[in-house]
């Protein structure tokens, strides 16, 4: 074989993704800058052209998505370890501190993504177990065409106005407990002692009488305050701003106590082989332009505050800041459990 036939002949094979012959006979594989991430599916769709068409076009790489839903990412997670079917998995963030608890994950540290100086606090969690890509917060949906006065606090719940017209959430959602730290938070100014949440649930328990159902699926109150048999129910930021789009009566209230946020964390899989450039796919993730698209599209608050957003997008997000807490969620872990089946004692039942 002549000279230019073997550099043909390893431009191809370098074309192809093949082991290619060294100088010295050993083998080298070919660089492989593909990766497999997962999304949430349905709008998380637009992750296709908000972050792998960008990405390709700034030649870092090839991005598949594959759609899994937390739990069912961190079983795959489990049953794959050794050989991971994706490198990066989207998870929200107590199913990512149970990701790391069991091992599937590898630690970020901050230092390693250069856009993490700009990021809000506890975006990127010390532990390392990931960074978030966008934040979801749990607000109040309200009907303004049944609640006239002005909503400004998670205690305006008790107001006789209110009364027969509530929807929480259930027991058996485990969004509730984000409800039962909001409401401690509100009346105690803090959501973690044994204190606060004696007093959220004394508190809870005087709702009871206002309440006129409970909900497991976070669609049910969106259904219900569209048909105007609810006027008010906790929600995810992000289900309330799209249905404001559609239904302009329907807004969300960001109290004044401030809103729990929850994070949809970007985790690596301890065994993928690509971590390298996994990490550059997370950093990508966090840049202005690409968290502004993502804001956009998701009607998701971004996880960096610089970020520039048009007057009608920015009236459905929650933005203010200073009104968003991030929970001790570890602690909230421990908790679930015990604050859900008292929960359902004490309120529900």
């Amino acid at each position: 074989m002549n000279r230019r036939k073997a550099l043909q002949g390893a431009l191809a094979a370098a074309a192809g993704g093949i082991a290619l012959p060294s100088l010295d006979g050993s083998w080298a594989m070919a660089q492989d800058k593909s990766l497999v991430a997962t999304h949430f599916g349905g709008p998380y769709q637009v992750l296709k052209d908000i972050i792998a068409t960008p990405f390709k076009q700034a030649g870092l790489g090839d991005v598949t998505y594959n759609v899994e839903f937390s739990g069912a990412a961190i079983g795959k997670m489990q049953t794959q370890k050794d050989s991971p079917s994706f490198d990066v998995a989207l998870l929200s963030r107590s199913f990512a501190i149970r990701a790391q608890n069991a091992g599937l994950v590898s630690k970020i540290e901050k230092a390693s993504l250069s856009e993490a100086e700009h990021l809000v606090p506890d975006a990127t969690p010390a532990a390392g177990w990931g960074a978030a890509m966008i934040l979801d917060t749990f607000d109040l949906m309200v009907d303004k065409n049944q609640i006239k006065t002005p909503v400004e606090s998670w205690l305006d719940l008790w107001k006789p106005e209110f009364e027969g017209k509530i929807m929480l959430p259930a027991a058996s959602n485990p969004a509730t407990v984000f409800f039962i730290a909001c409401v401690a938070k509100a009346v105690a100014g803090e959501a973690k002692s044994p204190k606060a949440i004696d007093e959220a649930f004394a508190r809870l328990k005087a709702l009871k009488k206002s309440v006129r159902s409970y909900y497991s699926d976070a669609l049910q109150p969106t259904q219900l305050i569209e048909r105007g048999e609810i006027a008010t129910a906790p929600q995810f930021g992000i289900r309330i701003a799209n249905q404001s789009k559609k239904v302009p009566n329907v807004v969300k209230v960001t109290p004044k106590e401030g809103v729990v946020a929850i994070p949809y964390d970007l985790c690596i899989t301890v065994n993928s082989t690509k971590q390298d450039l996994a990490r550059t796919y997370i950093n990508f993730t966090m840049r202005k332009d690409v968290q502004a698209n993502l804001v956009s599209s998701l009607l998701a608050t971004p996880v960096r505050k610089d970020v520039d957003i048009a007057p009608d997008i920015k009236a459905l997000v929650t933005t203010e800041f200073s009104k968003i807490w991030f929970a001790d969620e570890e602690l909230m872990a421990t908790k679930q459990k015990e604050w859900l089946d008292r929960y359902m004692r004490e309120v529900q039942s």
